[in-house]
């Protein structure tokens, strides 16, 4: 698992975002960093983010929308993750 938040970590640490992204970006970093929360948490708690940027009819940079989509996508990426979640 270690192997893995590393994966996540650093892929949030090189992302390059807006400034309105790069916050949601930061608190991710910061509950996988300092919080040491798992990597479940920290990817519903950033599509939630995200999801919330897009229902208020505004546009996700191409980094983001990258990134939202691989967390996203059933059986791909990080997503594999999620499916203790159920349902967003």
């Amino acid at each position: 698992m270690i192997k893995q938040n590393n994966s996540l970590l650093g892929k949030l640490e090189d992302i390059k975002v807006n400034d309105q992204e790069q916050i949601f970006i930061n608190k991710a970093i910061r509950q996988l960093k300092d919080e040491k929360q798992s990597e479940k948490i920290v990817i519903k708690g950033l599509i939630h983010d995200f999801r919330s940027v897009i229902i208020n009819n505004q546009k996700l940079s191409d980094p983001a929308l990258n990134l939202f989509n691989e967390i996203s996508k059933p059986n791909l990426g990080f997503a594999k993750y999620l499916g203790m979640f159920g349902h967003f």
